[in-house]
């Protein structure tokens, strides 16, 4: 019967592999190390291409810009609707003027010019006013469809808008409500100046 050995072999005082066994784990690290790096190249390509694609809700700021310096030309591409009242508009939904249709059946008859003007205003001094407490300036919000196509905007100061997208690529906006603030023991009042 052979008996194979394995020898290590000791050159100045320090242990010596063949080069078989170091090989092998130079091989692992470095298959470690390209996989690591490719998966860092996959993940920053998907990151760009889901950046190029509009999000729903996104802040739109060219929108914004054009709906505070009550852009006319902008406007003709829309209906508008208000959600609140006159004085006390809670958001301004900008349908465009498409096969789609955006508001829920509540929402009331779209604006003419001076009344979209005159809403972004109000928007705008409630936003100023802090006994509103509103969360946010007003600004536009893209709306999305499944379909990744932009359908209007939604100039709110609020935080939640509630609405129903279809596969088939139409979207149903509903009108948003004043939430009661944390801490006012939940009734619908203005809070009062600090």
């Amino acid at each position: 019967m052979a008996y194979r050995c394995h020898h290590i072999r000791y050159f100045e005082g320090k242990p010596r592999y063949s080069s078989g066994e170091k090989g092998g784990r130079f091989l692992k690290v470095k298959g470690i190390v390209f996989l690591f790096l490719l998966s860092l190249i996959f993940a920053f390509i998907s990151l760009g291409l889901s950046s190029a694609q509009q999000k729903n809700l996104s802040v739109n700021e060219e929108v914004t810009l054009k709906i505070r310096s009550f852009d006319r030309e902008f406007f003709k591409d829309f209906d508008v609707y208000s959600a609140g009242v006159k004085e006390a508009p809670t958001a301004l939904l900008f349908d465009l003027k498409d096969d789609y249709q955006l508001p829920s059946k509540f929402w009331g008859p779209s604006l003419n010019e001076e009344e979209i003007i005159y809403a972004i205003k109000r928007l705008d001094d409630q936003y100023i006013d802090r006994t509103w407490d509103l969360p946010f300036e007003p600004r536009a919000l893209n709306i999305v469809n499944r379909k990744g196509e932009i359908l209007g905007y939604i100039y709110t100061s609020m935080n939640a808008v509630l609405m129903d997208r279809k596969r088939d690529g139409r979207v149903t906006i509903y009108l948003p409500v004043l939430q009661p603030q944390e801490g006012d023991g939940g009734e619908w009042r203005i809070r009062p100046k600090p």
